[in-house]
């Protein structure tokens, strides 16, 4: 299984996709703050897939364990982050929509936090795409509502990131 690296979505297509569904993010540098919208890509059926990496919060120690989050630890077992499998994207054949993430023009703080998370994330790769596929599997072809409800339409937006120019 290969290396799960740090990619950044263009806020364009961002843009293009959220008009056709509610549960995409936007990249945090337009809403005024410094760090990008970085994420892992995942191969889910025939699709390339960006999936979210968001910042630990307090409040994500209240979440019920359920297929759409992953959580991100460091080596003392501190929650870093949380990979979001509802809010995962289609991404176009042509990978022209995702750039690498360049580690090195991150400062140092930010540096030292992907490095912990990337750690994290790759030794953990099996269980990470299982639960992406889980995810995907719930919501395209089963009836569960619940997580439908806080997921991506990802058939639509496999259809739309087809369409996009």
């Amino acid at each position: 299984m290969e290396e799960l690296l740090f990619y950044v979505v263009d806020k364009n297509y961002i843009k293009y996709l959220s008009k056709f569904e509610k549960h995409i993010s936007y990249n945090k540098d337009e809403i005024g703050h410094g760090r990008p919208y970085l994420g892992i890509v995942l191969k889910i059926e025939n699709y390339n897939y960006f999936v979210p990496l968001y910042s630990y919060k307090e409040h994500y120690c209240k979440y019920k364990n359920n297929p759409s989050f992953f959580f991100v630890y460091d080596r003392k077992n501190k929650p870093l982050a949380i990979i979001k499998f509802s809010a995962m994207i289609p991404i176009p054949k042509n990978f022209n929509v995702i750039n690498l993430l360049k580690y090195n023009e991150q400062d140092k703080k930010y540096r030292d936090l992907i490095s912990a998370e990337y750690r994290y994330i790759n030794s953990n790769k099996q269980e990470i795409y299982r639960r992406a596929n889980k995810m995907y599997i719930a919501v395209t072809k089963h009836k569960n509502n619940f997580l439908k409800t806080i997921s991506c339409n990802f058939k639509l937006l496999e259809e739309k990131s087809i369409e996009y120019k």
